[in-house]
C-alpha cells in the first residue's frame, strides 16, 4: 500500500507503529520521523529493558528525527536509550479548547481531584500519602481518584490502613462527561506522576479554573508555568501546597490566572507549527511555511 502512494516523510507514533515505519523507510528510502508519546521506561521504570524497550531503541536509532512530547521525554530518550540530542526535537502536546462550567458540589467538604490510570507511572500511592498529610491538618477535605488500573485495590487497602478511607474515594472508570463534571466541582487538582511524558489532565484542570499541583517529573511542568510544582516524592511540599490553596483565596486566584495565561501556547495549532519547523530544520521535505 505505502509503495503505491506519493509522500515525502513517514511519521510514526510510539512503538506500535515503529516497525511499520522502519519497513516503509527501508523500501522507499523516505525519512522516518517517530513521535514519542510514552516510553517503556516511563511505564516500567529505568530497569524495564524487555522487548518493547528493544523495539523502541531500535526504532529510534533507525529514525531520522524524534519528536518527543516534552523535553522531559527527550532527556529519557537520550539518557536511557542513548540517542543523540542532535536528532531530538521536542514538540509539546496541544489541547482542544473547552467551555468550562461550575456545578453544585457533591460534598460539603473541599475536594482534591486526581484523574488518570492507576499505575506506577502516575504515582497514585503518593496521592494517598499526600492525602494523609493534608487530613492530619484539615479533616474538611475529600480526595477523589478517577481512573482504573492495577493499583485500584492496593490503593483502597492503603487508604484504609492509613485511616483515611472515610475521606478517600475511588470512582473507577469515568467517561469524559463525568470527568468534566468532577472538574467542575474540584477545588484543587493534583498530578503526582513519577514519569509523565506530558500530562494533559493537568491542562484540562487549568481550563476549568482549578489550581494545579503537579510533579516536576512531567512534560506539562515545562509549559504550565503558573502551576505549583513538586518532586513526586516530596509529599510534604505537595500537602503544603494543597493546604495553602484550600485556605488562601488570593493564592488560588494568582495560581489559576497565571496558569490560564499559559493555555495560549498549549494548542494543536502550535504543536503543528513545531512539527513543520522540525521537518524544515532537518530538511526532510520541501520547505513548508
Amino acid at each position: 500500500m505505502a509503495l503505491s502512494l506519493d509522500f515525502d516523510v513517514i511519521h510514526a507514533h510510539d512503538w506500535m507503529t515503529m516497525i511499520a515505519g522502519m519497513e516503509i523507510k527501508a523500501k522507499t528510502g523516505k525519512p522516518l520521523v517517530v513521535h514519542v508519546h510514552s516510553l517503556e521506561v516511563d511505564r516500567g521504570g529505568p530497569q524495564s529493558k524487555g522487548w518493547v524497550y528493544q523495539v523502541e531503541k531500535h526504532g529510534m536509532e533507525y529514525a531520522d528525527l524524534l519528536m518527543p512530547v516534552s523535553n522531559f521525554t527527550g532527556h529519557i530518550i537520550h539518557d536511557y536509550y542513548q540517542i543523540p540530542w542532535s536528532k531530538i526535537k521536542p514538540v509539546h502536546n496541544g489541547i482542544r479548547p473547552v467551555e468550562p462550567f461550575k456545578s453544585e458540589p457533591m460534598f460539603k467538604e473541599k475536594m482534591v481531584l486526581f484523574v488518570g490510570r492507576l499505575t506506577r507511572q502516575k504515582g497514585p500511592e503518593f496521592f494517598v500519602d499526600i492525602a494523609e498529610r493534608v487530613l492530619q491538618k484539615d479533616q474538611n477535605v475529600r480526595f477523589v481518584m478517577a481512573g482504573t488500573g492495577e493499583y485500584f485495590n492496593p490503593l483502597l487497602e492503603r487508604a484504609a490502613q492509613r485511616g483515611i478511607a472515610h475521606r478517600f474515594h475511588l470512582t473507577g472508570f469515568l467517561n469524559l462527561d463525568k470527568v468534566r463534571k468532577l472538574l467542575s466541582i474540584a477545588d484543587v487538582y493534583i498530578m503526582p506522576s513519577v514519569s509523565e511524558p506530558f500530562g494533559l489532565s493537568a491542562v484540562e484542570a487549568v481550563q476549568f479554573g482549578i489550581p494545579a499541583v503537579i510533579s516536576k517529573q512531567s512534560g506539562v511542568a515545562e509549559v504550565l508555568n503558573g502551576a505549583l510544582k513538586f518532586d513526586y516524592w516530596d509529599i510534604n511540599l505537595a500537602a503544603s501546597y494543597i493546604l495553602n490553596l484550600l485556605h488562601d483565596p488570593v493564592l488560588v486566584e494568582n495560581v489559576t490566572q497565571d496558569a490560564y495565561k499559559d493555555l495560549e501556547n498549549i494548542s494543536w495549532d502550535h504543536a503543528a507549527r513545531k512539527v513543520i519547523e522540525g521537518y524544515n530544520a532537518f530538511h526532510l521535505i520541501p520547505e513548508m511555511v
